[in-house]
Parts: C-alpha cells; structure tokens; sequence
C-alpha cells in the first residue's frame, strides 16, 4: 500500500500567545486556552495576563448555556476548582463565551471574547512522562511521572533517586492506554525492563543476548498483552559548534525483535547490518507492525563505536527513515515480509514514531527533513496519513515553528496528546488536541493546564514521551523499587 507524498515547507508559526492592540504597547495571554475545544473532564485551563499597565484590573467572565457563568480577576486568572467541575459539567456538549477584559478607572482599554466548546468526550484521566534535564547534562536525577489531568495532583511512578546507583529511566508505555499494563526501563544499576502485566505478573526482564547491540529500546505492546516489539539501538550524540540546532543524536546501529511474556523468548525480526530499523507500532488488531527503515551505507559494524560514529554522523543529513508494515500472525508469532508505504529517501524526508488510530485508518507520524531523533530538530512537524484515502498532509493546526516530536492517541482515539517546543524552543511539553475521526482533523490544541502558568517557567526541565493512562497505576513508587532491584529473568533468543 503505497501512500501518495506531498511535502510542503515549513508552515509559518503560530501564535504563542494572544495579543491585545493597545495604545500603550501589547498585552499577552499564555497560556492560549481561547478558542479551543476542551474535554470536560479536564484541570482548570488557568492563565495569566501580561503588560497591563499598573492599577489595571483584569477580569475574565466565562458564560454559558443558562445561566451558568464563572468569573475571575488577574492578572493571574486562577479559575475555583469546584466552580469550574460544575461549570463544564453544565456545558458538557455545548459552548461557552469566554471574555477578558482589562480597564482602568471604570474605563475598559481593550477585551477579548472568544468562544470555547465542551466535548462530550472525557480525555483518559491521567497522563505519563519523563521529567528530563536536557539529556546531555547528564542523568543524575529523572523518573517517571503520573499527572491527573482532571486536576493538578502529580506523583512520581518510579524516580533513579530511589535506587542506590546511577540509574537512567526510560522508554516507559502502557498498552492501550491501561494503568495496569505498562512497562519502563533502567540502564546501569541492576538494569533491565520492569513490566507490569494482569496476566503474566510484575517481573524485571534482561533483553540483552549476544550478538544483540543493545536490549531493547523502543517498545510496543501487542494489543493482546502478549508480546512487546522493541528495537535494539546503539545511539550517539554530537554537537554542533555552529549551527542552529545545538545537537544531533543518531543511530549507529538498530534492530527488531519480538518478545513473548508467555514463555520469555524473544524473536529476531530483523538483525541486517545495512538496514536501521526502530519505532514500532501495532495497527489496533494486532495483524500488522509498523516500522521506521532507513537503509544505510554502513555494513561493517566492527568497527569501534568512535569510528563508526564518525561516520554516520558525517552522513547524518543524508539518513531518511521509510515508514514500512509487515504482517503478523499471532498464533504462529511469524512476520511477513515489509512494505514500504511512505518512500521518505525519495524525497529526503526522514518519518519517525509512527501511531495508529483505535479505529485503524489514520496513522500519526513526525516527519523532518532528516534523522531519527526529532525532538532535536526544529523542523519536525506532525503528519496524518489516511489508509482509506492513501494520502497524506501536515497537521498545520497543530505544528509550529519549532519542533513537534512525540504524539499519543487516546484510548477512545477521541484526543491527542503531543511533544512541541513552541514556548521557548528549548523545553518540551505536553499539548492537546481534539480529534475529529471523520475528517481526520484536530482542534486548537491547549498546553497542559498548571495550578500557576508560571510554574511551568519555574519546571526547567523537559515533558518526554507523553503517554495516556486511562487511571492511576496501582504499584506504589517503593514496590518497583523492589522490582528493579531484584534480578531480572534472562530472556531466551528462539532458535
């Protein structure tokens, strides 16, 4: 199934924040929450207003169907918990007029009214995430976190401070957004993957065997809870002395294996020297795995690391990921051979991250014009491909001008949540966007609401890997500590 191609230039930035037209210079709203759609089920969306002349008074007024209304004075606008629950809950299905108005002496010197829509599709409760340092500070201090998006409560899943070693945290994903089908990484101390399973238990497993170069990396859950698809990858980073993205991180080598909870095997899917292949995803049935492939000039993978390294990252800008799928039969646990469906090295465009709709037609993806690792460059832009149409175009209402990388769908596939840059081009966070499954459209998308807009300044440190969780993991942040530092199971390579 071949998608056809057509790649535009980079679309023109959006608006980071709303501007007001004023005599005395420009005030601004962030974050932007007007003219959205909104779950009903979500946090408070606070913001604050900037560069209002002193003494001014700051009201917003939300009014909606009835006679529900809820009102707050700023600069910072901190919406009432409870009022604002009632208020959605008034409106679920519906619209509501939103207007900011800034006056002075009684004399109102510039509004904003915009109109907002309340879902009938509640968003999954909570949401998962690395907070991360940028990664080449190092790693001393990182964990995963649980974030209920229906108010501000945030706790850590599992943190590396809990261990008595240096560890990394990484790579964590649930299945189908369940909270209690998840896994996640630890490198260094005792490493290996923790997985929580309602069928197979809470276990660590060691993926590393030999000949692998590394183990696994980038999962993927069956939808069955059977089996995890993780790439193998050998990674390294550089840095640029000049140039306008500060770093460039790069496969030198990436594999493909298959791993069965049932009876702790894994399955090399594909092991060739000349072929990278990473970032799993199942279609929603479990009959097909998408991959990203770039084919390389790089065969001899004796080579030192240092050597090697040299050598892609000399050829770094001329690496395409091809977006592929093969075939899957679950009973048998064999692959067919890959399809490639988006042909990237024939027009020099690199895909990575690849996600399924629940519903199975649409196909998420960001696309750059090189490369495997995106959050590092600005280019990066979400694309949405179509199976029914075959067709493909750039997600212009969600991208911006600076980097969007990492993208989830709902379990119901009714929102998105995904990885931008846009606030500052330095710090990554969470955005979301109501998806329309028809037209394969999203809404405005809205930053991740905060208790204090400024707190998300104060957090100098990067959303990674956003993912769903329909609700709160059971295990408490102590219990995986006692299962990252038992012994892990030594999975078995079939023969």
């Amino acid at each position: 199934m071949k998608i056809e191609t057509h790649i535009p230039a980079k679309i023109s930035a959006l608006a980071v924040s709303v501007a007001f037209a004023l005599s005395s210079g420009a005030m601004t709203v962030w974050p932007d929450y007007f003219s959205v759609t909104v779950p009903p089920n979500i946090a408070p969306l606070n913001f604050e207003v900037g560069g209002c002349p002193p003494g001014a008074k700051v009201e917003a007024v939300m009014t909606g169907a009835g006679s529900s209304r809820l009102a707050a004075e700023g600069p910072e606008i901190l919406w009432n918990d409870d009022a604002w629950r009632g208020f959605l809950a008034e409106n679920k299905g519906g619209k509501y007029e939103i207007s900011l108005v800034i006056s002075t002496n009684g004399v109102a010197l510039s509004a904003l009214v915009a109109t907002n829509v309340v879902s009938e599709s509640p968003i999954d409760s909570h949401l998962t995430y690395r907070l991360i340092p940028p990664s080449y500070t190092g790693f001393s201090e990182m964990g995963t976190y649980l974030r209920c998006l229906e108010n501000f409560e945030e706790r850590p899943i599992y943190r590396n401070v809990q261990a008595d070693f240096s560890q990394c945290v990484n790579c964590h994903t649930h299945n189908a957004a369940s909270p209690s089908n998840y896994l996640f990484h630890t490198r260094a101390y005792k490493g290996g993957t923790t997985i929580v399973s309602p069928r197979y238990g809470k276990f660590k497993v060691d993926l590393k065997a030999d000949g692998f170069v590394s183990a696994g990396v980038y999962p993927a859950w069956h939808p069955s809870g059977d089996f995890v698809a993780f790439s193998l990858n050998e990674t390294r980073q550089s840095f640029f002395a000049v140039n306008p993205e500060k770093i460039e991180v790069m496969d030198l080598q990436s594999d493909l294996i298959l791993y069965s909870l049932a009876d702790n095997k894994i399955k090399v899917v594909e092991m060739d020297p000349e072929v990278f292949e990473c970032f799993p995803t199942w279609s929603p049935d479990g009959t097909a795995l998408f991959t990203v492939r770039a084919i390389t000039p790089f065969k001899d993978t004796s080579e030192s690391e240092a050597v090697r390294g040299d050598r892609v990252f000399n050829s770094a800008t001329n690496i395409f990921y091809d977006l592929a799928v093969r075939p899957f039969d679950a009973r048998k646990r064999t692959f067919g051979a890959p399809e490639t469906i988006f042909d990237g090295r024939a027009i020099k465009k690199s895909v990575i991250h690849p996600r399924v709709s629940p519903d199975g037609r649409w196909l998420v993806a960001a696309i750059a014009s090189h490369g495997v690792f995106h959050i590092w460059h600005r280019d990066s832009d979400l694309y949405i491909f179509d199976f029914e149409k075959k067709s493909i175009r750039p997600l212009a209402e969600l991208n911006s001008a600076e980097s969007e990388s990492y993208h989830t769908f709902s379990s119901a596939g009714e929102w998105m949540v995904f990885s931008s840059r846009r606030d500052d081009g330095t710090y990554t966070r969470p955005y979301f966007a109501k998806f329309d499954k028809e037209n394969g459209t999203f809404s405005k998308p809205f930053l991740l609401p905060a208790k204090r807009p400024r707190d998300h300044w104060r957090r100098m440190k990067s959303y990674n890997i956003p993912e769903f969780s329909a609700g709160p993991v059971a295990e408490s942040a102590s219990e995986l500590r006692d299962i990252v530092d038992s012994e892990p199971r030594k999975a078995v390579v079939e023969e």
